[in-house]
């Protein structure tokens, strides 16, 4: 593995072994099935470059992720990671995860056409909320994990439903607050 840090290229630290190491973890991680593409294959040189031009704070992670003295066994490599360098590991995942899914081909196979511009009336309640369906995500509370420690979060004390978490405030119809801060 070379260490340039001279090259404005992201994947300049990686090499032939990095990359074949990071293929043996992407195809373990997204493995081809159901018409759809293994990691392996859509991970190419330039969807990593896409990734970390776009999260260059990635790069660090990845590398060390991928450095020879883990071994060969991608399974026993995640394991290491996960125990001893969750950063690390969460670095792996996303350059993975995010090369994979902002792939033209994998987004027009799974259906999603990208980001769209929607029109919002801030004077309407989405019909989810009213629906009640963002209780069901209130409740079930945090489950994202600390990067620096790979433990979930834990949050105590967050309201249980969408009417929990802005009762008590002012009924203002004419937009004389944006938020339960009252701002």
């Amino acid at each position: 593995m070379t260490t340039d840090t001279t090259s404005d290229d992201p994947l300049a630290a990686l090499d032939g072994t990095a990359r074949a190491t990071l293929a043996a973890i992407a195809d373990h991680l997204i493995p081809a099935a159901h018409g759809m593409p293994s990691a392996a294959d859509i991970v190419t040189d330039g969807r990593l470059r896409f990734v970390l031009g776009a999260r260059p704070d990635l790069a660090e992670g990845l590398v060390a992720a991928l450095r020879p003295g883990l071994g060969v066994d991608v399974a026993s490599r995640l394991a290491t990671l996960q125990r001893d360098e969750p950063a690390n590991l969460g670095a792996l995942q996303l350059a993975i995860v995010a090369g994979y899914y902002t792939d033209k081909r994998v987004r027009e196979l799974i259906g999603y056409p990208g980001q769209e511009a929607i029109e919002v009336k801030s004077w309407l309640l989405p019909e989810y909320i009213e629906e009640g369906l963002i209780d069901k995500v209130l409740e079930r509370g945090a489950v994202w994990r600390d990067p620096a420690t790979g433990d979930r979060a834990v949050v105590e004390g967050l309201p249980q439903t969408y009417a929990e978490r802005f009762a008590g405030m002012p009924d203002d119809s004419q937009g004389g607050h944006d938020g339960p801060d009252g701002a």
